[in-house]
């Protein structure tokens, strides 16, 4: 009896096995058959269009632990040469979109086509409807994208080994200076707030591998300054818009005087409805006109009011609109206004002011 019974599923499993084509499990959606977390430590490369340049070359990495870096290639921008920037932030994919989260204001959106190929979305992460190419091409080997780039993190000194945690993907690498500076390690004694704890700082720097631990490790090529009394937290968030936002000065490259030696620092309102620049210089006020075209930025003549002040004022009124005459680009990270000159040297910081 028992031998029938078998006999008699078996049959049935191989009739309607036989009719359907064999057993399979349902349908599941085609975002949900690919891996959530792509391959990692791999390279996209494309050759974008550009509003106000002759075409951006894009070249970005992901790496294993969710972190990525970008360097973007502006070739033909108005006036001639080209224009290179580097970033760095977290990735990650949802349902079925690639999503960079670095220092812009919105993360760069990409719809996975295959395997080897995405398109970039717009800053909505809709499609974009043009007849021009916004693919990306996966590249066979990878590029870790060294730099130099601009990075703000918390800087650590304890035991003889300084660290330097990144805000915006959180990792923690050893710091070496290219040229030795005793002046920064005494900046930091006097603004710490205990032994080893940490202050927000920003520098110019490439990523190298350190043969010691096997991970990396930053170079430091240029120490853009300290600032005390803020954390990681003030670089986070939606960055504020660089029009419209009253932005008071938080460091001066190569001025180690006081920012409010006339009692209130120095700070800039850009105005877009003219283009005109008003502010308070560190003595008088100031104000003018600026061009400002996707990353570059830059100031006319500015003019200032005539009021005598101490010499701590005139000294830092001084430096400050020098720093303005050589402006050439900037960046917002979070609630912090970078800026720099034609080398992409560091210059200033601001920080945005609410009200």
């Amino acid at each position: 009896m028992k031998l029938s019974v078998f006999t008699v599923v078996a049959g049935l499993f191989l009739l309607f096995g036989g009719c359907s084509g064999g057993f399979r499990l349902p349908d599941t959606a085609p975002e949900e058959e690919r891996p959530q977390k792509p391959e990692a430590n791999v390279t996209w490369y494309g050759e974008i269009p550009c509003a106000d340049c002759r075409v951006q070359k894009m070249t970005f990495t992901l790496f294993d632990d969710s972190t990525f870096r970008i360097r973007q290639r502006y070739e033909g921008v108005s006036g001639g040469g080209e224009r290179v920037t580097y970033d760095t932030g977290r990735w990650e994919r949802k349902k079925g979109k690639l999503l960079l989260m670095g220092s812009a204001r919105f993360p760069l959106q990409f719809r996975y086509v295959s395997p080897s190929k995405l398109m970039m979305l717009d800053q909505m992460g809709n499609e974009i409807v043009s007849k021009l190419d916004y693919s990306l091409e996966r590249r066979p080997a990878t590029d870790f994208l060294a730099g130099p780039m601009e990075l703000t993190g918390m800087f650590s000194s304890a035991n003889g080994v300084t660290r330097f945690r990144e805000c915006r993907t959180g990792k923690s690498y050893p710091l070496v200076f290219e040229r030795p500076d005793p002046s920064v390690r005494e900046q930091y004694a006097r603004l710490r707030s205990s032994p080893g704890s940490s202050v927000l700082a920003v520098l110019r720097g490439r990523f190298l591998m350190d043969a010691g631990s096997g991970g990396e490790q930053v170079l430091v090529q240029e120490f853009g300054g300290f600032l005390p009394g803020r954390d990681c937290s003030d670089n986070s968030g939606d960055a504020r818009p660089l029009e419209n936002t009253f932005w008071r000065l938080l460091s001066l490259k190569g001025y180690d005087g006081d920012l409010r030696a006339a009692g209130r620092q120095p700070y800039l309102l850009l105005k877009s409805s003219d283009r005109s620049v008003r502010g308070f210089s560190g003595c008088n006020t100031l104000a003018g006109a600026y061009q400002l075209q996707s990353t570059s930025l830059s100031f006319g003549r500015l003019a200032t009011s005539r009021m005598a002040c101490p010499g701590g004022a005139m000294a830092l009124e001084s430096a400050f609109v020098r720093a303005l005459e050589k402006t050439a680009s900037w960046r917002v990270r979070g609630r912090i206004l970078e800026l720099y000159d034609s080398r992409s040297k560091p210059l200033m910081n601001f920080e945005a002011v609410s009200g």
